[in-house]
């Protein structure tokens, strides 16, 4: 029994050793109480993640609907495919598991050990999310270059590729510290990151990889919006029809480009401080799990899931499958994604006109 309660003892406080309030820059927050926090965001954003998910996969279950046995290849060719809107939703549905994983387990353990800083820090956050968002601006990307917006081929073909490498080197640099931290020798998670090159090397990656990628963001929506602004139809729309469309189009963009922004300068900070003071830390503070984690993944998962929120219906979505064989005959698909604002313009005007005037 003695020696159950010493070993007992060690573990406690080597748990303990894990999360010191003394070396938190600013008000701090508990594993216990972040892991709540935690857990309820992620299983909020699993479940809006696993409808969407059987939403893009279910085109051609409905057995109610008399279909030809046309529409139903077609259905079944769309909802079979791989698309990035279905690559995005199983990327941020996987995520979610893993981060939830990570916050029960500082629900139940209250520290933050190896195991749930593994999970989320370094597979949920690093790799997983980060893929997911990548995906989520391709996807715009493509959206993008079929309304030929800007006419800039060239931003088309480079972008998305840098996005690939910085998704690469995040990738690289998240497996390399998560092998350091578990095979390293060190003893708790604190002391790997007032120790560890490694993790001072992730930070660097890892902000500089969110900043670049909120500034192609950036760049994708202000393409979007010049598109938009140089429809010939758009001078002829009311200014409350503008500013619906403009916000319904750029707003996603806006709080996805923010969001990124924001992770890249706590994790920017957070590298600084590593170099300046490797003792203390924020990373248990209110403003690093608010700003670094939370905001960050609940924003653009809600604006992403809202932004494709339809299912795959444009000839040529999938890959393999002849334009020709999507396209439904009893349906006209525009060759241009963009052509459909007009009829967006002339839906606006008539909800202005059937509003009742103010007198």
């Amino acid at each position: 029994m003695g020696g159950e309660e010493a070993e007992m003892s060690e573990s406690d406080m080597s748990e303990a050793a894990d999360f010191d309030i003394a070396t938190v820059d600013g008000p701090a927050l508990t594993p216990q109480i972040s892991g709540i926090v935690g857990l309820c965001i992620t299983s909020f954003l699993w479940v809006i993640a696993s409808w969407r998910l059987l939403y893009h996969y279910s085109g051609w279950c409905s057995k109610c609907c008399k279909r030809t046995k046309e529409d139903e290849e077609i259905n079944h060719l769309r909802t079979d495919g791989l698309t990035t809107k279905r690559l995005l939703h199983g990327l941020l549905w996987t995520a979610m598991v893993v981060e939830g994983v990570a916050y029960a387990d500082m629900v139940g353990t209250n520290s933050s050990n190896k195991l749930n800083y593994v999970l989320l820090d370094i597979i949920g956050r690093g790799i997983l999310e980060f893929s997911t968002f990548v995906i989520g601006t391709v996807h715009w990307f493509n959206i993008t270059s079929q309304a030929r917006a800007g006419d800039k081929k060239l931003a088309f073909a480079i972008f998305p590729a840098i996005l690939a490498i910085l998704t690469i080197a995040v990738t690289v640099s998240s497996t390399f510290e998560a092998v350091t931290l578990l095979h390293g020798g060190y003893d708790t998670v604190h002391g790997f990151r007032s120790q560890s090159d490694i993790h001072r090397i992730t930070l660097l990656v890892e902000s500089v990889g969110w900043g670049i990628h909120a500034g192609i963001v950036a760049i994708c929506g202000r393409m979007v919006y010049l598109r938009i602004s140089s429809l010939p139809t758009f001078s002829q729309v009311r200014s409350h029809a503008k500013r619906n469309i403009i916000t319904k189009m750029i707003i996603p963009m806006i709080f996805c480009a923010l969001s990124y922004l924001l992770r890249s300068g706590w994790m920017a900070a957070d590298f600084a401080s590593r170099l300046v003071s490797p003792e203390t830390t924020f990373e248990q503070g209110v403003g690093w799990w608010v700003g670094n984690c939370w905001v960050p993944t609940f924003i653009p998962s809600i604006m992403l899931l809202y932004s494709i929120r339809k299912r795959d219906r444009e000839p040529g979505s999938i890959d393999g499958v002849p334009e020709t064989l999507l396209q439904s005959p009893n349906a006209e698909m525009p060759a241009d994604p963009f052509q459909s604002f007009q009829q967006t313009f002339r839906d606006f005007e008539d909800e202005d006109a059937s509003l009742p005037s103010k007198k």
